[in-house]
């Protein structure tokens, strides 16, 4: 063993930690060391003594040779200490080993018994066994042979036909019996490896296996269009049998996204002659007039890929539902498995939505929105409202991408759109008549048709429901305050069952209407026949020749409209159609409808003041004066800008505003104001309306224009009015009349002055012009109010005028005056009805001033305002005789026109 122990060593035996022990000194170890590798080499290789006397000391003197004596005896006794050393340790091994070689001579005893007893048994049997005996062994071992080769020509056989029963069970759709045959087929055929056939059919097999796979994925392609529940199980049993349900899911969800491209391709097929483009290129080639088929088209296509997946979804969701819990692992290893495949459906909700949506926002960027129709534009907004309420169910999103592609493409269409009214709005104003159309008194803007789906909301009767409506939008959004939970149930009906129809084929229908678009919403108030616009705008009044005056003036609610008055209606019942589809612009289109109006109103006061010959500063109320600014600014500062305002409208050529048997075309102003007013009316009948479908902090916006545009419509009567009013007596002759009368006459006159007999005459000659008038135009007590207003206006300022040139007046003269202009109004009041007459405390107050005293003079002048300084100094040179008095009158008359 040292021996051996030796042979492994490369290094001297001390350098081994294993040969040090706790009995070793530094000397035995050192000595160790010293020792030469040689002397521990194979004695057969070996000569120790040779070596040492070939080492010898030269030259070899006694005391040399006894010290390397004395070294190599010293190395002698340190080797042998060692190897008995390690000896001691080895002792036990060497024991143990003694015993198990004592043990297998036992049992080798035991063996060599057994096999001398099985020759002596064999010996035995073979002295008493027959040759027939070994026969009968022959056969039956050949029999079991021939059952093994017989079983594995069965085999071959079934082998040999399982493409074609693979084939036969895929045709049935049993695609888990398939993909079990295989299975079967496969390891049986393991089994057998031995034959040649066998190994060929190995390979046959797979090749079915995989092709019976592809034929699996075909089927779950198919999937993506219409779902079917039954297959779709067969399928999936089919993959977890193959172990590959996560895979066949990721496989299933390319399908779809491969389905959503396919499907938009297919969409756009039927209306472009290109074939092998892309989907973009192809939208780009799609004619503006089939857009909107196309898109409804598009819709239905990839809501059927929708429907599917949603489906899909279902099933795994009540799949999942089913599962029983448990603790063994492979329960749980099919549960987490299950739970993946959740996760990754549900987040495809909203993958394939975003598919979908790209697909829809590419076509409309290449479809070019602005060069569609109003109709096809708001047929598009009503499909693409369907498809964001068809996103909500699939998967809860508020499709805010499309939703923000769609205003801003709206609003560019709008605007684009907004101009071409604006436009022709000018084109109407410039051109209009100014007719009053036949309608009936109850006439409003509920009889046009582009309002008839709104009547529900307009309606007088439904201010509580308007209410109502209100107080949900301030706590709900109010850009989606229109969404209703019947919309939902609606869509909802075609995700949940089989059917083969799509929410968006509603949208083929010719006659559609706007309440089929929204859904299915409950009537709130019955429908009136008798209201529509047909039967509304036919004539309704007496065509007399002559109607009486009186009777006339009875007409309370006469409608007074215009064609261009209906335009403006129309238009703004189209705007209302898009915020009921857009109601996140709702807003901005309003404003839209204001500037329908703000340029109506401009015009009409452009066109029937430019002929105003009267001071006008008492004629126009600071709202009116503000409201006409704001408008005149608008249209200035966007002429020269491609903005929603257009050019100032040209004062029309066509109309007779001279003659004095038309009262100076009065009927066409009455038309024109009261038309105005009428629109002012109906859009404050919107207004509840509109403040509904607007957020909180925009109500202000709606409240101003109500307040200073809208409610200062019935001010434009005085200024236009006055224009007739104030030709209805000729001023200068008046004028002349009244400077001829002597008005310092010392006794007070009992008849009144000639000029007041001649200004009755022409305001005779007024009436029965204006009663000529009211068989064309329906005059109201309101309108007549307040042209006789004006008349009365006119003659008030035409009395203080020419009372005012009188260069002197006695009190006599200041008692004539007083009895001109009482008779006066006495004679106006029988002719027009009013009573009291307006205004006459302008001229009572003047005459009355002659008596006034010094103080009150001076009060008189610093607090009336409305008169002018003429009139004024006229008062004081003949009120007072005192000439330092009239010095300080006049410096404070001269004072207020220098502080104006």
């Amino acid at each position: 063993m040292l021996g051996d122990d030796v042979e492994k060593r490369h290094d001297p035996p001390g350098v081994n930690s294993r040969s040090l022990s706790v009995a070793h000194t530094a000397a035995d170890l050192e000595v160790l060391r010293e020792i030469e590798n040689v002397y521990f080499s194979p004695p057969s290789e070996f000569d120790a003594a040779r070596y040492v006397l070939s080492h010898a000391p030269s030259p070899p003197t006694c005391e040399a040779v006894e010290l390397m004596f004395t070294k190599l005896k010293r190395q002698q006794q340190v080797v042998s200490g060692k190897a008995l050393h390690l000896i001691s340790q080895q002792r036990d091994n060497c024991d143990r080993e003694f015993t198990e070689i004592q043990n297998i001579r036992q049992q080798l005893a035991k063996t060599l018994d057994i096999c001398r007893k099985a020759r002596e048994h064999l010996s035995i049997a073979s002295n008493n066994l027959t040759i027939s005996t070994f026969v009968i062994l022959a056969n039956v071992k050949k029999r079991q042979i021939i059952k093994s080769i017989l079983k594995s020509l069965e085999l071959l056989q079934s082998l040999r036909s399982v493409e074609k029963d693979v084939a036969e069970l895929l045709n049935k759709k049993e695609y888990y019996s398939a993909i079990e045959l295989i299975l079967k087929s496969r390891k049986a055929a393991a089994k057998h490896k031995e034959y040649t056939c066998i190994a060929d059919l190995s390979i046959r097999l797979n090749d079915t296996l995989d092709m019976t796979e592809e034929k699996l994925d075909s089927v779950l392609a198919n999937i993506c269009y219409n779902f079917d529940e039954d297959v779709f199980k067969k399928l999936k049993k089919a993959y977890d049998l193959l172990g590959k349900t996560q895979a066949a899911m990721e496989q299933l969800h390319m399908h779809y996204s491969s389905a959503v491209n396919e499907s938009a391709i297919d969409a756009m097929k039927p209306y472009t002659n290109s074939n092998d483009m892309k989907f973009q290129d192809i939208c780009g080639q799609i004619n503006p007039n089939k857009a909107p088929n196309c898109l409804l088209n598009l819709c239905e296509k990839l809501f059927l890929v929708m429907r599917s997946y949603y489906l899909l979804v279902d099933w795994h969701n009540k799949y999942y539902d089913e599962e029983i819990k448990s603790n063994n692992v492979f329960d749980i290893e099919r549960n987490v498995s299950k739970e993946y495949i959740r996760q990754k459906l549900k987040a495809g909700l909203i993958r394939i939505w975003n598919d979908v949506q790209a697909k829809v926002s590419t076509f409309l960027k290449s479809s070019g929105l602005e060069d569609y129709p109003f109709e096809k534009f708001i047929q598009m907004l009503g499909i693409l409202r369907k498809l964001t309420q068809v996103a909500e169910i699939f998967c809860g999103d508020k499709s805010d991408l499309l939703q923000d592609f769609i205003k801003t493409q709206s609003v560019s269409y709008i605007k684009n759109y907004h101009k071409g009214r604006m436009d022709e709005l000018k084109l109407f104003l410039e051109n209009e008549g100014w007719e009053q159309c036949p309608v009936k008194s109850t006439f409003n803007l509920l009889n046009l048709q582009e309002f008839k789906q709104f009547k529900k909301y307009l309606n007088p009767k439904m201010d509580q429901s308007l209410n109502k409506t209100s107080t949900q939008s301030e706590t709900n959004d109010t850009t989606s305050s229109i969404h209703s939970q019947d919309d939902s149930l609606y869509i909802a009906r075609y995700f949940k069952y089989k059917t083969t129809h799509t929410p968006f084929e509603i949208f083929r229908n010719e006659n559609i209407t706007n309440d089929d678009i929204f859904g299915i919403e409950t009537e709130l108030v019955p429908s009136d026949d008798s209201e529509d616009e047909p039967d509304e705008l036919k004539r309704d009044y007496v065509d007399d020749d002559r109607v009486p005056f009186d009777k006339i003036t009875n007409n309370k609610d006469s409608v007074i409209v215009t064609n261009t008055t209906l335009s403006v209606l129309r238009n703004c019942g189209q705007y209302l159609q898009i915020i009921r589809y857009l109601p996140q612009i709702s807003l901005e289109v309003i404003m839209l409808m204001n500037q329908l109006f703000d340029y109506y109103f401009y015009a009409v006061h452009l066109f029937f003041t430019s002929d105003l010959e009267v001071a006008s500063s008492t004629l126009y109320t600071s709202k009116l004066t503000s409201t006409l600014k704001r408008i005149s600014n608008n249209i200035n500062s966007n002429q020269d800008e491609s903005k929603n305002f257009v050019l100032s409208p040209e004062l029309p050529q066509h109309l007779d505003m001279n003659s004095e048997a038309t009262l100076h075309g009065l009927s066409e102003r009455i038309v024109a104001v009261e038309s105005v007013i009428f629109l002012a009316k109906q859009f404050e009948l919107l207004q509840p309306y509109l403040e509904t479908i607007v957020a909180q902090h925009q109500k202000m916006i709606l409240e101003h224009f109500k307040d200073n545009t809208l409610a200062v419509a019935t001010d434009l009567r005085m200024p236009i009015y006055m224009c007739s009013a104030a030709k209805a007596v000729d001023a200068r002759s008046s004028l002349i009349a009244m400077s001829q009368v002597k008005w310092d006459v010392k006794n007070v006159a009992v008849e009144h002055s000639p000029y007041v007999d001649m200004i009755v005459r022409k305001i005779q000659v007024f009436a029965l012009r204006l009663e000529n008038i009211s068989t064309k135009v329906s005059l109201n007590r309101d309108v007549l109010n307040s042209i006789w207003s004006m008349v009365s206006k006119f003659i008030v300022h035409l009395l203080v005028e020419g009372f005012s040139n009188a260069t002197k007046c006695t009190n006599g003269g200041r008692g004539l005056m007083q009895l001109d202009y009482r008779q006066l109004f006495v004679k106006l009041e029988k002719i027009s009805g009013l009573k009291p007459i307006p205004y006459q405390d302008y001229v009572d107050r003047y005459v009355k001033a002659y008596y006034l005293p010094r103080k009150g003079l001076e009060k008189f002048i610093q607090e009336r305002i409305e008169y002018s300084n003429k009139h004024l100094l006229a008062l004081i040179t003949c009120a007072c005789e005192n000439k330092r008095d009239r010095q300080a009158l006049t410096a404070i008359i001269e004072g207020r026109e220098l502080s104006q």
